[in-house]
């Protein structure tokens, strides 16, 4: 069963990237405002909440820079996001993550299909 949602948890991690870049495809960071948009990053760590893992309001479009300034000097980082996104949004992930989840195979898989439909809403436009 490990397996199964290891292996089902990382469909979903890669399918999660791929939206990110699909639906803001041609924007630029929302850090810097100079780059294109490379991933997702958590605002929220995986780490720190699981509830958050999939929820998209925690992945915020970034370049490859500002991704990796965000892990090695947050403290440059976070304010810009928080001041551009609000406590209105801030607030949100708490209660998100507050609440928690059972980070279970159906919870993933559901995850999963959710994210499936939303990749499949972006690209039928694309065509």
């Amino acid at each position: 069963m490990k397996n199964q949602k290891q292996k089902i948890r990382l469909q979903a991690d890669k399918l999660l990237q791929d939206y990110i870049r699909a639906k803001h495809f041609g924007e630029l960071c929302w850090v810097c405002g100079e780059r294109p948009i490379i991933c997702g990053h958590h605002f929220v760590s995986v780490k720190n909440s699981l509830a958050l893992r999939y929820y998209l309001p925690n992945s915020i479009p970034i370049c490859k820079q500002c991704h990796s300034l965000v892990h090695c000097q947050p403290h440059l980082v976070e304010p810009k996001i928080c001041f551009k996104l609000g406590q209105e949004w801030y607030e949100d992930l708490m209660e998100v993550k507050r609440r928690g989840v059972k980070f279970n195979l159906e919870w993933i898989t559901n995850r999963l299909e959710e994210l499936r439909g939303l990749i499949k809403d972006i690209t039928q436009y694309c065509i």
